[in-house]
């Protein structure tokens, strides 16, 4: 409105012009008496322009000026406007600087060069098909050349445009153009010169163009033959640029394996095609196409080049429509690259567009989807609202800590529990912590026991002295005669650890308000903690690092196909002890017909899952459980856990170095250790290889969470219906008959 009121009074050309006109210091490029400087549309800042203007040769710009109005293609400069003022012409075209300059400033070497010309050389190639087709020569190739923001090359300087007779002249400036794109840019080099630094396969092309033979040629046919197989112009970088010119055109077949390769082949791209020319049509293509799933990972990828404001305005509004799909493939491959854009997510977009999308993620039929929502959950829980995060998400991951029926998804529920600890109110966390660490440590699935152990020890300063004296320490002991090592070892640390806390409180009682304060402090985040003290380190490590990596989908097939290749591979084996040993008796499969019929065991998940043997297992076992134990009801009325009546062993029995013994024949204590890859997963320090013949026949009865204020007025019910039954865990007393 200023502008338009200062143009009325003052009259001022230049304020009432569409597109902003460069100032005397701006900076400009010059050449051959005409400047060049970057402009912009004053209505639409984010319409970029490119200003020419000239005051000694005004005849030959308003030329060219008249000759891009009235030729328009898509390899021709594309005219915007124009204005004479003050003797002074100004012509206004879409954004693009000669070529000659755009080699001098931008880094573009190698390989990406190679292709980089081959696409430009294509283009012009093209103009000039276009030109001779209508009777007419450009004559000034050499000078006319010009790169968009894009990366395409296209001519402008028409004003030298002649009726056409043959290609030779236009040809021939192409090849000098090769040659100076090569071998430096000089304006004093009037004919052909050797090839010099010519890439080889490239000189063929250059001696027939720069050859007096030349006027024999047409652009059409070399075009056509540069094309053809081994040809210059055929390759992966000017046959991706063409597919996405063509891409309303092909099938949806063609799209899909088009967006699969894509990702393979972004790196040979210079960064001003990928963020100009491929990012907004894969934007475009996913908002009115059908690219599927397969467009998630260049779109991520590209997403990487742009600044916060323009990511906010072109990559958001797609992530925001990719969490309302129903497609699974999409929702998991989404999910899995959370950490590649949470950061660009602001706490309005994830409380009021994201969240309620997401959070159905907690309730899906499909193993997968639970588990990757549960892992999201990580990043994003930070940028929650109070009601969102304290109610809300507690009430989901309550129910599937306490009945899924998976124990991988059990698992990563406690390890985001400990994850995101730090960030629940004050007022909550205790409550909500405890509840669900020491339930999870009377779970039936080793790595869930062995989680609720890490993460009960890195939140340790969240637990006042009366909660560690009442409920963990009790809590723990059980663990340490669990039937697995691992978790026995783990639990005597714990335990150590916690009674250090209480008997520096008792020698030191003034150390019991700072320990209080910090109880009810927030935080933002468990590894700013300078409070950790050295027994608590090795479980904040761990819980710190990644998620656990189980059976999750009995049906898939990958565990049984990379079985052999586990087993000759010394290096992945230790990695295998931890991710794929599961007792397969706490599984109760899923009917292979509820992953068959949505073609969810289709999906590409690095996951391994458990074998067909444990299937037959698990179902026999499940048999033999009564209903009233079962796992997934978790809600009934906690009792105190019974511990096993010692008996003495007889002297005549040797002691064993490494396996506790216990005649209690409900629990076999396993002391078989299988060494793990340190930075395999979030059990790095602590691997856990369960013994088959290990049972874990603990009564659940005490593993009641209302009992510990998880299923008071402020939780509520989880708003999905009761998860499908698994194992019950009342001990099978005729098993040891």
């Amino acid at each position: 409105m200023t502008s338009v009121l200062s143009s009325f009074f003052s009259r001022d050309p230049k304020a009432g012009f569409a597109y902003e006109l460069p100032s005397q210091n701006e900076d400009f490029i010059q050449i051959n008496g005409i400047k060049l400087a970057k402009s912009f549309r004053k209505s639409e800042p984010e319409v970029l322009a490119t200003v020419l203007w000239t005051s000694t040769d005004l005849a030959e710009l308003r030329a060219q000026a008249q000759k891009l109005k009235t030729m328009r293609h898509p390899n021709i400069i594309a005219f915007q406007d124009s204005i004479e003022i003050e003797n002074t012409f100004y012509l206004i075209t879409e954004r693009c600087i000669p070529l000659s300059h755009y080699f001098r400033t931008r880094g573009v070497i190698g390989d990406q060069k190679e292709f980089f010309v081959s696409w430009g050389l294509f283009q012009v190639m093209n103009c000039l098909k276009f030109l001779h087709e209508a009777n007419l020569s450009h004559e000034n190739i050499r000078e006319g050349v010009y790169v968009t923001e894009g990366g395409d090359w296209k001519l402008s300087c028409l004003n030298k445009i002649v009726p056409f007779q043959n290609a030779q002249n236009d040809l021939n400036q192409l090849g000098m153009v090769l040659w100076e794109i090569f071998n430096g840019f000089n304006a004093g080099v009037s004919k052909a010169q050797a090839p010099g630094k010519i890439p080889k396969r490239l000189v063929e092309l250059y001696k027939k163009i720069v050859a007096p033979s030349a006027s024999r040629l047409s652009a059409s046919e070399l075009i056509r033959e540069q094309r053809m197989t081994g040809g210059y112009f055929k390759n992966k970088f000017v046959d991706t640029l063409l597919f996405l010119e063509e891409f309303q055109l092909k099938e949806s077949s063609e799209k899909q394996t088009f967006f699969m390769h894509l990702r393979e082949n972004l790196d040979i791209f210079p960064d001003d095609i990928a963020k100009y020319k491929i990012l907004p049509k894969l934007i475009m293509t996913y908002e009115y196409g059908d690219a599927g799933p397969n467009i998630l990972i260049p779109l991520f990828k590209l997403g990487r080049l742009l600044d916060e404001d323009e990511y906010q305005k072109r990559i958001v509004p797609c992530l925001v429509k990719l969490f309302h799909s129903s497609d699974r493939t999409t929702r998991v491959k989404l999910l899995e690259r959370i950490d590649e854009f949470s950061a660009h997510l602001t706490p309005a977009v994830v409380n009021d567009k994201i969240f309620s999308n997401l959070i159905t993620g907690f309730l899906d039929t499909s193993p997968a989807v639970r588990e990757s929502t549960v892992k999201a959950m990580v990043p994003l829980a930070e940028k929650l609202n109070f009601h969102n995060l304290n109610v809300e998400l507690m009430k989901y991951l309550a129910k599937l800590q306490g009945g899924d029926e998976h124990g991988g998804i059990r698992t990563n529920t406690t390890i985001c529990l400990g994850k995101i600890g730090s960030l629940l109110d004050p007022a909550k966390r205790q409550q909500i912590l405890l509840s669900a660490f020491t339930r999870g440590m009377k779970d039936p699935f080793p790595p869930a026991r062995l989680a609720a152990l890490l993460a009960l020890s890195a939140t340790q300063q969240f637990y006042s002295i009366g909660e560690i004296a009442n409920r963990i320490l009790p809590s723990l002991s059980p663990l340490c005669c669990d039937p697995e090592q691992q978790v026995r070892e783990q639990a005597f640390k714990a335990i150590k650890g916690f009674l250090s806390t209480l008997e520096r409180i008792s020698e030191n009682p003034e150390l019991a308000t700072e320990h209080e304060a910090q109880v009810r402090a927030g935080g933002k985040s468990l590894l700013s903690s300078d409070k950790v003290p050295q027994w608590a380190s090795w479980a904040l490590k761990s819980i710190s690092g990644k998620f656990y990596k189980g059976p999750t989908s009995p049906e898939s097939a990958v565990a049984g196909e990379k079985k052999e290749e586990d087993e000759r591979s010394p290096s992945r084996a230790s990695e295998r002890s931890v991710n794929s040993v599961t007792p397969s008796k706490f599984n109760k499969p899923v009917p292979a017909s509820t992953t068959d019929a949505d073609g969810w065991g289709d999906l590409d998940d690095d996951d391994n899952w458990a074998d067909a043997d444990d299937h037959k297992e698990a179902e026999m076992n499940a048999a033999e459980n009564d209903e009233e134990d079962d796992w997934s009801s978790g809600w009934e009325t906690s009792k105190p856990d019974p511990l096993p009546t010692p008996t003495p062993t007889p002297a005549s029995v040797p002691a064993v170095k490494k396996s506790l013994r216990n005649p209690n024949p409900v629990k076999k204590l396993s002391a078989t250790k299988v060494p793990v890859d340190k930075v395999s997963d979030m059990f790095a320090d602590t691997s856990i290889t369960p013994t088959p013949n290990s049972d874990w026949n603990q009564d659940t009865s005490t593993n009641d969470w209302e009992n510990d204020g998880w299923g008071s007025d402020d939780w509520g019910q989880a708003p999905s219906t009761k998860p499908a039954k698994t194992l019950s865990l009342k001990p099978n007393r005729d098993k040891h008959k």
